[in-house]
């Protein structure tokens, strides 16, 4: 899987689609969110490699992380880089923990 194929498979996330639209809304079509690398080196973690890559708002002044992702380079599995633990945790779990789609823009 190429860098642009795993910023595809997490753009087509439910959570990043409503926070993308919730941006753009609050914003009134003046900031956006993207999903850009913010390590462009893979990372390799239990013997896997992954893409290292971060949902942003995307202000004229800065790009503010909401939240950071590894995607497998082979099989396109998805974690979250949890900032809290330093740790990576399934989707799934993210999902039941974090409760994403709860979140809009600031």
């Amino acid at each position: 899987m190429t860098r642009d194929q795993a910023v595809e498979r997490l753009m087509a996330l439910p959570e990043l689609q409503a926070w993308a639209r919730s941006i753009e809304t609050a914003s009134h079509g003046a900031v956006h969110g993207a999903v850009i690398p913010f390590d462009p080196a893979l990372r390799e973690l239990h013997g896997k490699r992954y893409h290292q890559l971060s949902f942003v708002e995307n202000r004229p002044d800065a790009a503010i992380t909401w939240e950071s992702f590894l995607v497998g380079a082979a099989d396109g599995e998805i974690l979250v880089d949890d900032a809290e633990t330093g740790n990576a945790m399934p989707l799934d779990q993210w999902r039941r923990t974090k409760r994403p789609m709860e979140r809009g823009a600031r």
